[in-house]
């Protein structure tokens, strides 16, 4: 059950109606071939951290943040495109 921000950081509460929630699976074997299992884990960042963090799946078997990339404005592109 989630509680609050996947930000170690941060201790905002969980509320769903704000910020990034995301629903992650993967396969997971018990050593058995037939015993396959699906791990479903749901992670959260409330509003502000998901301003400056974005979710990263790691080894395909853990989710992490990172800091997002700067963003190119709209601006700074136009005055790529122009100057090539």
């Amino acid at each position: 059950m989630l509680t609050k921000c996947s930000n170690a950081a941060c201790e905002a509460p969980f509320d769903y109606r704000e910020g990034r929630l995301i629903r992650f699976s993967s396969k997971s074997a018990n050593g058995k071939p037939s015993e396959n299992h699906t791990l479903i884990q749901h992670f959260w960042l409330c509003g502000k951290c998901s301003e400056l963090y974005e979710f990263e799946c790691e080894s395909g078997m853990d989710v992490k943040i990172k800091l997002r990339a700067q963003k190119v404005s709209e601006i700074d592109l136009s005055s790529f495109v122009s100057a090539a």
